[in-house]
């Protein structure tokens, strides 16, 4: 989801500065002093999640129909939207490179706390003039902490940088067929399960587990889920503020477990060299039985499976099975050069309304932040997902920490996971880059 936060950044940075001011020049370029309406052409840039909104998919889908509503409420305007890279290192060296050359989007839609915090001060508009001039709109909305100065909005009273567009937590998606065929009964509820599952899979040809780990993301997705067996509300707090190590066995016992899905084969065998989201097709191609993954892609997978497609609560190795951690994931800035402010702000206003909450929920399947859409939610996978993240015991660790903290986080437990190191090392490797990261 998602949003963090994550010095990878740094080394990437170099390296992509020309072509990302490049590209920022490009796309920053939608919005014109002549405007033929009060709302204007904006250009909008699209990351995290939706940096996979490409023509066709639900994502998109659902974007479209907010551009559609924008350009007829504002004749002779026009939205264009701009992908950009998924790797969350890339995308870091882009946007900064942007903020440098004051060549920006008028809106983003970007990973919520880590990832937007850094810019905060000195690339985006602060937004309260916006909302308290907007009735009703901070109460319509929930979630907002990690769109705020120190992730803490007061209640509308903090200093608002972002608007939240969505939720996020994990769940495990299987497919009931693959289950009979392998004649296995239920999906795993813990780790041993899962692990004793896998070989029942392998013997009948089928992947157990979908897995995408290339950046590290997949292994985060998991181990982040599964620290709320292990620890205690404020835990993940006490881990951004370094009172917490990483090498705790709170954080190293659950990477432990997980690596043994890796180990003991139960994912696919090119999974270090496949990004997150690309493991999906091993599942929705009916090769693999399991795929963890996040709201944003039931629609797809029911589109793809059918009757077929189940989902679960995911298995947990820890003392406290049950909890789960979750929080907002993505939202909506307005950086300080924007030439077009105004129409940003309307098209984030759309994006986020009921009417546009609600098409994201009935499009994509992602839990929105609007209430008044949440609470009309109908598909009983989505209905699943906002069960779960209503009451999280902690939150998602990279959606708190800063972004180069979580780049080098990633990076540990890509390592970690492809037996490069051992869970403790990677871990212990995390607590001593901490010590020569720039703030």
């Amino acid at each position: 989801m998602k949003s963090s936060r994550r010095g990878l950044a740094a080394l990437v940075c170099g390296a992509l500065l020309v072509a990302g001011a490049a590209f920022a020049a490009q796309a920053g370029s939608g919005a014109t002093g002549k405007t033929a309406a009060k709302g204007g052409s904006i250009t909008v840039w699209l990351s995290g999640t939706y940096a996979g909104a490409t023509p066709g998919s639900t994502y998109r889908k659902w974007l479209d129909g907010i551009k559609a509503r924008y350009e007829a409420a504002n004749k002779g305007s026009k939205v264009t939207f701009v992908l950009t890279p998924i790797n969350n290192a890339q995308f870091t060296a882009q946007i900064a490179a942007a903020f440098a050359s004051k060549r920006v989007p008028d809106a983003m839609l970007v990973y919520s706390g880590g990832y937007t915090t850094p810019y905060m001060l000195s690339s985006l508009d602060k937004l309260n003039s916006q909302v308290d001039g907007t009735p009703g709109f901070y109460g319509s909305q929930t979630a907002w902490d990690l769109s705020c100065l120190g992730l803490n909005c007061k209640n509308g009273k903090g200093d608002i940088y972002a608007i939240p567009n969505d939720q996020g937590t994990y769940g495990l998606f299987y497919n009931k067929a693959l289950f009979r065929k392998a004649g296995v009964a239920a999906p795993p509820k813990t780790y041993a399960q899962l692990l004793a599952d896998c070989k029942k899979f392998k013997a009948a040809g089928i992947i157990p587990l979908a897995y995408g780990d290339r950046d590290g993301y997949s292994t985060d997705n998991w181990v982040t889920y599964d620290y709320s067996s292990y620890m205690a509300p404020g835990d993940i707090a006490k881990v951004d503020a370094k009172k917490m190590k990483y090498a705790d066995p709170k954080l190293v016992k659950p990477l432990q477990q997980l690596v043994k899905f890796k180990q003991q084969g139960c994912v696919n065998a090119d999974a270090s060299t496949h990004e997150n989201n690309d493991a999906n097709t091993y599942f929705t191609s009916g090769k693999a039985a399991m795929v963890q993954m996040f709201p944003f892609v039931i629609k797809a997978f029911e589109q793809a499976l059918g009757k077929k497609l189940g989902l679960t609560a995911l298995p947990q190795s820890g003392p406290h099975p049950g909890r789960t951690a979750a929080n907002s994931f993505h939202n909506w800035v307005i950086p300080k050069n924007a030439k077009n402010k105004t129409g940003a702000w309307e098209f984030i206003k759309m994006a986020v309304d009921n009417t546009g909450a609600s098409s994201l929920a009935t499009l994509v399947g992602a839990l929105p932040t609007n209430k008044a859409a949440a609470a009309g939610i109908k598909d009983p996978l989505t209905k699943f997902f906002l069960k779960v993240a209503a009451h999280p015991q902690v939150p998602l660790l990279d959606s708190i920490v800063p972004l180069k903290v979580a780049l080098l986080y990633y990076q540990q437990l890509q390592a970690a996971f492809s037996g490069k190191v051992t869970p403790l090392k990677a871990m212990q490797n995390v607590d001593a880059g901490l010590k020569t990261l720039s703030p």
